[in-house]
């Protein structure tokens, strides 16, 4: 007859203690928490936004891959070190008598450095021309599903005011506040007023 030490029957198995970790967890174990209408949404962002990159030219792409670079930290710290040492490279020529020198106030350094901005900037204008392009998009795909939101919840409380006023045959009080919201908006009415609030200030 066998017998268990008393360490042994009071220590249970290792995978029982410890359970799987969220970083030990697969990536595919992830979205099973999120629902369908969430994981719909998710599709569609991807999609459009797959969308948008598949309409980028290959010049686009050079330029804004140049300008996110020129946007890093790193180039940051290549444009102050290249720029000291040319200035501590020149000064030391000029002190040992150098013929081909760029002597202070660095005329040469001067140019380059205004040609990099110059180059930089006009980057950054084409890459935001585009990114203002997709914000005007979205904020029109907004405004459709605003408007279609409004619409629904409208017939809602068309629904709920032809219950409220069954209601009221019984009650004999009508809701006035129902019916008021049960009327559709005016989008046209709602930008005026916007508009002009906004020119009175």
């Amino acid at each position: 007859m066998d017998h268990q030490t008393p360490s042994e029957a009071q220590s249970p198995p290792s995978e029982a203690q410890s359970p799987p970790s969220e970083a030990q967890r697969s990536p595919s174990e992830e979205p099973a928490d999120l629902s369908s209408s969430a994981k719909g949404n998710l599709e569609l962002l991807t999609r459009f936004k797959d969308h948008e990159e598949a309409q980028i030219s290959g010049m686009q792409l050079v330029i804004e891959r140049i300008s996110g670079f020129f946007g890093s930290p790193a180039y940051f710290a290549f444009a102050v070190a290249f720029i000291v040492i040319w200035m501590l490279v020149n000064a030391w020529g000029a002190h040992a008598g150098w013929r081909h020198v760029d002597a202070p106030p660095f005329s040469w350094l001067q140019g380059l450095v205004s040609s990099n901005a110059l180059l930089l900037t006009v980057a950054v204008l084409i890459r935001q021309k585009r990114m203002e392009k997709v914000a005007e998009h979205r904020s029109h795909f907004d405004l459709q599903i605003n408007l279609l939101s409004e619409q629904k919840v409208t017939k809602i409380l068309q629904i709920v005011d032809e219950l409220q006023r069954e209601l009221t045959a019984l009650r004999a009080h009508p809701d006035t506040e129902v019916a008021e919201m049960s009327k559709p908006a005016d989008a046209h009415a709602l930008m005026h007023a916007i508009k002009k609030t906004q020119t009175e200030r």
